[in-house]
Order: structure tokens, then C-alpha cells, then sequence
């Protein structure tokens, strides 16, 4: 029987980008300007390098299709480790809001020939996000999948293709003496470290999380000791470089109090196409970015739900969500997380009529849910050290007491300055902000500790 080939670095490192990089995260990114440079480096030395190895050491060590519930009850047992995959769930659920608005974003600039002004009415994106979350669902609740390949192209056309046209342009913009919106010195470098500022600290930390999908891989990774720290620094600086270059390409043809949150990659494609006379080019653009977004919203719609589903396995999910239909899809889970979403979304377009405050609502809520769940992955690992500390570890992180209490410290500081208004994007009163933020994490987290004692 011929043994399976088994990934190196160049495999992982695709993997890795394609999990952590995201064309939403642009214009979040443009906003904060030149000092984006200092925001990106202390987020990949204190959180995404700590978070990575420790993901490939636990992966390496205790590979299980179970994923971090099953290290996180490993080391501190299974009932922290249900409240971490709810938080997880949760995460992912508030998450793809935020989605589907980069994704009406994109319907509307490709719809813009038949139905100008698409992009500012209100009432077309909560709809449009309604529709499309549960056209989805609906497509996975009856096992229709799209294959790999098709997702593959939907990756290129919609994320690769345009961030290196943002930034091929972005270098041609400078090149050629165009008016450039933002300020090139040392002193812009270096943030104004006031709370304003601080703030996006939130929404740079969510952009480049994701890297533990190199958890469900680490059993067929060749040499992991070697190519897992290969894998690490070289995903950093291309995603550093990919985030870097394409945010400030934004931020330089966009003036910063105009950048969209859901739509400033066309935004920034747009002034370049108009300029140069080609702008019948955006509708076109726009259904490419639309084809990728779809797709990649596709993929994740089942993701989240087997990581909630592994466990049932120890008795935590009401008998209601265990059912599956005859493809073994929790369809009941599906449609709980479809309603749950959808609740969401009707009830902050309520209390938010802007959408870059609608977004950005949006990101600080998955955020609180993100570094929840990696505090306790940082502390597991510490635990799951002293606890067994004769095991053979493939891959062993150097350091850990430091690197994992560095990432602790980001996370704890990314819980607490999410509840700070940014200045440049008017919310809500700043009273109701920080009651709708907080009340939304507490009541989306009070069902697991429900389900915990109906257990018991």
C-alpha cells in the first residue's frame, strides 16, 4: 500500500495564509494608516507566532480530529473544554455577519449598472444578509458541497488576484505622483498611544488569527521539529507583507475618513480604474469578489459546526442537536446557527444605522470570543507540560512560559480595549456600546454553562 504524501513547508505555508489572510480585513487595516507597520509587528510577535507554535506542539503531540476541545479537556477537562468550543462556535457565528456584509458589499458594485446607489441603502444588506446566510445553510443541510477545486478557484479569482492587483496599483499610484493620503515619515510610524488608536489593536489581532487549522494536519506534516518552525516565520512575513502592502494601498489612494469597512477594496480598484478610464472594468471585478467571498463563506458554514459537534460525543449537546440527516450533517445544529446569526444581525441594525459601525461592532464581539478561546489554549499547553512531562513532543516550543504569557497578555488587552470607541467611526452612545458588547457576550455564552448543568 503506498503511504500517503505527507505536506512540507510550501504546502503548510499556503494552508496558513489561506486561513489567516482575508480581503475583509483591508480596510480595517488601511485605516489606521502608516503606524499599521508597528500595530502589525507587536500583533505577530506577541500573538501569531506564540499562538502557532503552540498550536503545532499540541497538534504534533496529541493529534485528534477533535481539535483543541481535545487538548483543552486533556488538560483541565471536558467541561472547560465544551465552554471553549462554544465560545469557538460563537466566534465563528457573530463572525459571518461581518461576511456576508463584505459580500452584498460586493453584490451592490456589481449591480451597480442596474441599480445605482445599492451600496448605502440600509435595507438591502440586512435583507441580502438574511438571504444569502440561509441560502447557504440550506445548501449545506442537503449535502450539496463544492468541490475543492471550484473553492480553489474561488480563492484566486476572489482574494489572491485582487490583493496583488491593490497592490501592483497602489506601487503604479505612488510611482507616478498621484496624490497620496496618508504621510510617509518616522513619526507616523509610531502610533499616538491614546485609546482611539489602541482600539483597532481588536481588529488586527482577529485579522491574522486562524492559524490553528494547522491543528486537523499536523499528523501528516513531514519533519514537523524542522518545517513547523519553517512554516511559522515564513507565513508571518507574507502575511505581514500581503497585510502590510495592500492596506496601505488602500490608504494611500483612499482618504481615511472615506474608507468602507465592507466595500474599501473596490473602493480603492475603483479610483484606479476611473482614473485611468477603464472603470466599466468594476462590475466585473466585483462578481469575482463575489465568487470568492461566497465561496469562502461556503466553506465555513459547516467548519465551526463539527467542531461543536465532536461533543456530543461526551454528553454536552441537548438531544435535539445531536439528530443528523441521512449525508450525517447535524442539521439542527445548522439551523440553530443560521437563526442564531440571523437574530444577531436584525437586532445591532437595530441599534446601529451605519454599516462601518454595524462591522466594527461586529469584529469586537468575535474578538472577545477569539481571545477567550486562545488564553485558554495558551494555558492548556503550560498545563498539559507539567502534567506529562515525559511525553515525546515531534515539535517542542522553546521558551513556553514566556511566549505563552505573552499571548495571554495580548489577549486579555484585546478583550478589555475592544470596549473603546474608535473616534473615526461613529457607533452608538458609548454607554449602550459598551451594554450591547458586553450583554452579547454574556448571553451568547450563558447556554453552555446551561447545558453544562443540565449535564450534571
Amino acid at each position: 500500500m503506498l503511504k500517503s504524501k505527507k505536506m512540507g513547508v510550501f504546502k503548510l505555508v499556503m494552508l496558513s495564509i489561506s486561513a489567516v489572510v482575508s480581503l475583509k480585513s483591508l480596510p480595517l487595516f488601511a485605516e489606521v494608516g502608516l503606524s499599521l507597520i508597528f500595530f502589525l509587528l507587536i500583533a505577530m510577535l506577541f500573538f501569531f507566532i506564540p499562538i502557532s507554535m503552540v498550536i503545532a506542539e499540541l497538534s504534533s503531540t496529541w493529534p485528534s480530529d477533535e481539535g483543541c476541545y481535545y487538548w483543552i479537556k486533556k488538560a483541565y477537562g471536558k467541561s472547560v473544554g465544551f465552554v471553549v468550543m462554544w465560545a469557538y462556535w460563537m466566534e465563528s457565528i457573530i463572525w459571518f455577519p461581518t461576511m456576508l456584509i463584505f459580500i452584498i458589499a460586493m453584490l451592490s458594485h456589481a449591480l451597480s449598472p442596474f441599480f445605482p446607489n445599492l451600496e448605502n441603502n440600509y435595507y438591502f444588506f440586512i435583507i441580502g444578509i438574511i438571504l444569502i446566510f440561509w441560502i447557504l445553510t440550506y445548501i449545506n443541510c442537503y449535502g450539496i458541497e463544492i468541490s475543492s477545486m471550484l473553492s480553489s478557484i474561488g480563492v484566486i479569482i476572489g482574494t489572491i488576484i485582487p490583493i496583488l492587483l491593490i497592490i501592483l496599483f497602489g506601487i503604479i499610484w505612488v510611482l507616478n505622483d498621484n496624490e497620496i493620503n496618508i504621510t510617509f515619515n518616522v513619526k507616523s510610524l509610531i502610533p499616538d498611544f491614546n485609546l482611539n488608536n489602541l482600539v483597532f489593536f481588536s481588529g488586527i489581532l482577529l485579522g491574522i488569527s486562524g492559524i490553528e487549522i494547522i491543528s486537523f494536519h499536523t499528523h501528516a506534516i513531514d519533519n514537523p521539529k524542522i518545517n513547523i518552525p519553517k512554516t511559522v516565520i515564513i507565513s508571518a512575513t507574507i502575511i505581514f507583507l500581503i497585510y502590510l502592502l495592500g492596506s496601505l494601498s488602500i490608504s494611500i489612494v483612499v482618504p481615511k475618513n472615506e474608507i468602507s469597512l465592507a466595500s474599501g477594496v473596490i473602493q480603492a480598484l475603483k479610483v484606479f480604474f476611473i482614473k485611468n478610464n477603464i472603470f466599466f472594468i468594476i462590475p466585473i471585478l466585483s462578481v469575482l469578489l463575489l465568487i470568492g467571498s461566497i465561496s469562502g463563506m461556503n466553506t465555513w458554514i459547516m467548519g465551526p459546526i463539527k467542531g461543536m459537534f465532536v461533543t456530543s460525543n461526551d454528553g454536552f449537546l441537548p438531544k435535539y442537536f445531536k439528530i443528523t440527516n441521512n449525508k450525517n450533517i447535524p442539521v439542527r445544529l445548522l439551523i440553530f446557527q443560521a437563526i442564531v446569526g440571523s437574530s444577531l444581525s436584525i437586532i445591532f441594525f437595530i441599534f446601529i444605522n451605519n454599516i462601518n459601525g454595524l462591522i466594527w461592532v461586529f469584529i469586537c464581539l468575535s474578538a472577545q470570543f477569539a481571545v477567550f478561546m486562545y488564553s485558554i489554549i495558551f494555558l492548556s499547553i503550560i498545563k498539559l507540560r507539567k502534567k506529562y512531562p515525559h511525553i515525546k513532543r515531534p515539535y517542542k516550543v522553546p521558551f513556553l512560559n514566556l511566549f505563552s504569557w505573552l499571548g495571554i497578555s495580548m489577549c486579555i488587552f484585546t478583550f478589555f480595549i475592544s470596549y473603546i470607541q474608535p473616534a473615526n467611526i461613529n457607533i452608538i452612545d458609548k454607554k449602550i456600546y459598551i451594554l450591547l458588547l458586553s450583554a452579547s457576550f454574556i448571553l451568547l455564552m450563558l447556554p453552555s454553562i446551561i447545558f453544562i448543568l443540565k449535564k450534571k
